[in-house]
């Protein structure tokens, strides 16, 4: 036979045990819970500037700029669609550098902007 629900309260009650029972904390209380208050405040220690991801940031962002325009000028100076293969090439390539590189970018200009929310930490270490 499979113990009911309530078979399995008697037995949890036959213990003594209170599973559920709140007790209220002395706020004057001598002993620790283990966890130290500097645990949780940020350690001075400044980190270096990541130069190598700053660069990739911009190589993303202006190499996606510089492809998404190319493209441009290549489909409006094409008169006779002869080179619709590079155009679509050269916009997939834009498309795939410029969402990253302008993610990172706007996070980075907030950082050097001094926006609130916004620190090194928000930035990837690619390098």
């Amino acid at each position: 036979m499979l113990p009911t629900k309530t078979d399995s309260r008697r037995r949890l009650n036959a213990t003594g045990a209170t599973v559920g029972d709140y007790h209220k904390v002395n706020e004057d209380a001598t002993e620790t819970d283990g966890f130290v208050h500097e645990q949780w405040v940020a350690p001075n220690a400044e980190e270096p500037t990541p130069w190598k991801t700053i660069a990739i940031i911009f190589i993303l962002f202006i190499g996606g700029t510089i492809c998404l325009g190319c493209a441009t000028l290549d489909w409006l100076a094409d008169v006779n669609q002869d080179r619709t293969d590079r155009v679509w090439a050269l916009i997939v390539i834009g498309a795939l550098t410029i969402i990253p590189g302008g993610y990172y970018f706007y996070v980075l200009s907030c950082i050097l902007l001094r926006r609130n929310g916004y620190t090194m930490d928000d930035i990837r270490r690619l390098g």
